[in-house]
């Protein structure tokens, strides 16, 4: 059986939208689409999200609750459609072809008169004649007037006539395009079309920007809103990396969203306890002997995933991608090989979060000192209960790292550790069991002696060496059970 390591898309049945919706997406959808039969349009609306927070998912249940409410709806993926260099071709032959099913009788007519007239422009076309047959039709920045007005003192007479001709065949797609959106609309209860425009922020910066303009100045008619997925942030770099970088991008922006919400926080907990059940990490555990575990187990790994991505910058589709790379680990560990749960869930957290720190400090060039530092420092600081024995772990791997062929127990403590001990045994002397460090020190002690028990008593390694190297898929421990039989080679 196979596994995944990017997670399918989400199942969006079409009676119940909302079904498999694990980030809350539910109300958001609803408000939307009260703000939708509010709006006659031209209207261009923004759905604001950071990259990875789940607007393509958002967008695609949306796309199909409103549909269920009676709206007419194109959908529109603009990554899919960058390589052509003309956005103008690519929405126009999108939506018309989207609309199809709507059309019946004088209105199939009608959409036959839109695509029409969207040929005309495309075959009229001079270069930057879209754009700059605009001018005498919207309110456009003086930065596009200029470009305007320098374009035409510059054309003879013969791209002269050409331009007066494509103004007039975008003149005439718009007139068609709004009657047709009239009569749609009447047939709908008087819902307006809406064109679902996801993937914007993915595309290459001039093709982003050029769609932006061509929805806004050449689509823009009555009873038709646009409904777009953005990252703000990233669209506005793609502005300036157009038309310069002291170029006032979110004024710009401004002039072409009419309306903007910005998605709520998704419940990040709930994500990942989703994702988790997804990968099947825990039935892994249920489906292991006891003895290769060896005491790790699922609840370990919950708690540290938890502890660590909750309260990060991740974006959640950096939080499943990474999720399902543990899981994929475990899917293809041999059957012979101890599970190195927490190792293996503590590696991918650093790998994810500190990436090079991760590479440093599998190398042995980090002192622990260092990696508890920055963990702390760098990513969310867990739970109290899971901070010191986080600190241990790192005093434990450190060593391992350093002294692959010696018991831990053997070896010279490191500076971290030693002061660790120092102060624990001050506190003990003198009972004073008040100091948040003292308490602190002694717990960690406390943790890296567990450890260096288990060691000893089980002759194992804490296994942090060949865990980074599960993580980063480069074990040989990960080899299906089949491919060692086939090679007469059996365990090793």
């Amino acid at each position: 059986m196979g596994f995944r390591i990017q997670p399918k898309d989400i199942e969006i049945p079409h009676r119940d939208p909302f079904k498999h919706d694990r980030l809350g997406r539910k109300e958001p959808a609803r408000i939307l689409t009260r703000i939708l039969e509010s709006v006659d349009g031209p209207c261009v609306l923004a759905v604001d999200a950071p990259w990875g927070a789940g607007k393509t998912t958002f967008l695609s249940m949306l796309a199909r609750h409103l549909r269920n409410q009676g709206f007419p709806v194109v959908e529109f993926n603009a990554w899919e459609t960058d390589f052509t260099s003309d956005p103008f071709l690519a929405l126009s032959e999108e939506l018309t072809n989207g609309v199809r099913e709507y059309t019946v009788g004088p209105l199939r007519d009608e959409i036959d008169k839109v695509k029409a007239a969207a040929k005309e422009v495309v075959r009229l076309a001079v270069p930057g004649a879209i754009r700059l047959a605009t001018a005498g039709l919207l309110d456009i920045s003086p930065f596009v007037e200029k470009e305007a007005g320098q374009a035409l003192a510059s054309l003879a007479n013969k791209r002269l006539s050409e331009y007066l001709d494509a103004r007039t065949s975008l003149r005439t797609f718009r007139t068609s395009l709004g009657g047709f959106a009239t009569s749609l609309t009447g047939s709908k209860r008087g819902l307006p079309l809406v064109v679902v425009i996801d993937e914007l922020d993915r595309c290459r910066p001039s093709y982003a920007v050029e769609l932006l303009e061509t929805a806004k100045h050449l689509f823009a008619v009555d009873r038709v809103v646009f409904v777009l997925a953005i990252n703000r942030a990233e669209l506005a770099h793609s502005i300036r990396a157009v038309y310069g970088g002291e170029f006032d991008a979110i004024g710009y922006l401004r002039r072409f969203i009419d309306i903007d919400i910005r998605l709520p926080e998704a419940n990040r907990e709930r994500f990942i306890e989703t994702v988790l059940t997804s990968t099947g990490i825990e039935d892994y555990f249920r489906s292991r002997p006891a003895e290769s575990t060896q005491g790790d187990d699922y609840d370990s790994v919950r708690a540290w995933l938890l502890a660590f991505f909750v309260s990060s910058n991740l974006s959640l589709r950096q939080i499943a991608q990474s999720i399902h790379r543990l899981g994929l680990v475990f899917a293809s560990l041999r059957t012979d090989r101890r599970s190195l749960a927490q190792a293996a869930t503590i590696a991918l957290v650093m790998r994810t979060l500190e990436p090079d720190l991760f590479t440093r400090f599998s190398r042995g060039e980090v002192e622990d000192r260092e990696a508890v530092q920055t963990m702390l420092r760098g990513a969310p600081e867990p739970p109290g209960h899971l901070r010191e024995p986080l600190e241990a772990f790192l005093i434990v791997a450190a060593m391992e790292i350093r002294h692959p062929d010696r018991l831990i127990a053997h070896v010279t403590p490191s500076s971290l550790l030693a002061e660790y001990r120092a102060t624990a045994e001050k506190a003990k002397e003198s009972r004073d069991y008040d100091d948040a460090a003292a308490v602190r020190a002694m717990a960690v002690v406390e943790d890296v002696d567990r450890l260096m028990g288990q060691q000893l008593r089980r002759r194992v390694a804490l296994g942090f060496p060949e865990a980074a190297r599960r993580v980063d898929l480069l074990s040989p421990s990960l080899v299906d059970d089949v491919e060692r039989r086939s090679d007469g080679t059996g365990g090793d």
